[in-house]
């Protein structure tokens, strides 16, 4: 029985590396790719998204939250804000751009940092989006986000009131 094995492992490895021989090897000395194939939500690590000469670089081997609060810098969010927009955005959607909560009573809350529909009109009216479903979109979301927080700086002098963090 033992040499009957030692015949069919052989076999097998003389029938791999006759095909290996005869279709060719693949060839190992090409440049890797440019792009990480990534989650659908996740960021390629070239993205830059800002014109300003602070630009975070986006780690693709980073959470998704970590990810998502780089680019929300690059997108003009505060940097001192960032480990509070991380909570805040894994606090609301566990740091998934596409969810919706449909039982908010204001027509749902969308994307990363869960928009209420009461801010939909308003954003409208502003220029950010054209529909409510543009808040899927990460970095519309996160710009919408960023208008809504200036608005409580501007009004109240504190930007996360209306995800009820508090001071």
């Amino acid at each position: 029985m033992n040499y009957f094995a030692e015949k069919l492992i052989g076999l097998v490895l003389c029938t791999v590396f006759g095909f290996t021989v005869a279709m060719g090897a693949p060839d190992a000395s090409g440049s890797p790719s440019d792009t990480i194939a990534l989650a659908p939500y996740l960021i390629e690590p070239s993205t830059t998204t800002s014109s300003t000469s602070s630009t975070v670089f986006i780690d693709p081997y980073a959470s998704a939250c970590e990810q998502f609060s780089a680019l929300a810098v690059n997108l003009g969010w505060p940097a001192d804000q960032r480990t509070v927009l991380e909570s805040v955005m894994f606090r609301e959607s566990r740091c998934t751009p596409n969810v919706v909560n449909g039982k908010d009573p204001n027509g749902g809350s969308r994307g990363l940092m869960q928009i209420n529909g009461f801010w939909t009109p308003w954003l409208i009216e502003r220029g950010l989006i054209t529909s409510k479903e543009n808040l899927l979109q990460a970095d519309v979301n996160l710009r919408a986000a960023l208008e809504i927080y200036n608005y409580g700086v501007d009004r109240y002098g504190y930007g996360w009131g209306p995800w009820s963090a508090t001071k």
